[in-house]
């Protein structure tokens, strides 16, 4: 993996119980405004950080390199969305693109990309 890159982050409070670990937990998962788990590309704010508790600072990467949680495989270049439950997922045609992936992963996985959740749609 690479290890270059730090991405903008914004400090958001955790409007639940974030702090279980990367992969299945909540860690690297799209984030909404409300400080829970984003289900869409419209209510993500960024990728999860760090591990806060409710009523935590959430510091929430925004833009840049970072990790995400791959709901399904995914290739390397892969084009990816927000869906259920703050995973991320390939662009089908039509669909508005959060980032795209550096490596290949299989589902579960945390997955590193470049993202820019500023003005990612849910469509184009």
């Amino acid at each position: 993996m690479s290890s270059s890159g730090v991405p903008y982050c914004i400090q958001l409070k955790a409007g639940a119980d974030l702090n279980t670990g990367d992969g299945t937990g909540a860690q690297y998962k799209a984030v909404a405004v409300g400080g829970t788990i984003a289900a869409n590309n419209t209510t993500a704010m960024g990728l999860l950080q760090n591990k806060p508790k409710t009523n935590e600072d959430a510091q929430v990467g925004y833009f840049g390199h970072m990790k995400g949680v791959a709901g399904g495989a995914l290739t390397a270049g892969a084009r990816v969305k927000i869906t259920t439950s703050g995973y991320l997922a390939a662009c089908a045609s039509g669909d508005g693109a959060c980032g795209k992936v550096i490596a290949a992963c299989a589902s579960g996985a945390a997955v590193e990309g470049i993202f820019d959740f500023i003005s990612a749609a849910t469509t184009y």
